[in-house]
């Protein structure tokens, strides 16, 4: 395992914001419009989270006319959450949060 990723990936979980972006990204892809109201953030600080979070290769994001469509990029997210014993934890490896299934 990449230790320096593994860092960075952690980091990225310990800013709350962050968390909660990839806790709803764990039940699917969401609409960037979508997201401040389901963490309780502004579109500005959920804007500057979510790239910080792309840009950390956590996220990927595309587009879909004028929205643009988040989901999981890295499936050690999902390894994480299911160790930290979040409620989704149980199904993420049967049914993964990524659309497709878990890519290694």
């Amino acid at each position: 395992m990449d230790r320096m990723s593994n860092l960075k990936l952690l980091k990225a979980l310990s800013e709350e914001t962050r968390y909660k972006i990839i806790e709803v990204l764990l039940k699917g892809e969401k609409c960037a419009c979508k997201i401040p109201a389901l963490i309780d953030r502004t579109q500005s600080n959920t804007s500057m989270q979510l790239l910080k979070l792309v840009n950390l290769g956590i996220l990927k994001s595309r587009r879909e006319g004028k929205k643009r469509i988040y989901s999981i990029k890295d499936f050690k997210v999902c390894d994480v959450f299911k160790a930290l014993g979040h409620p989704a934890g149980k199904i993420l490896k049967n049914s993964c949060c990524m659309k497709g299934g878990c890519k290694k």
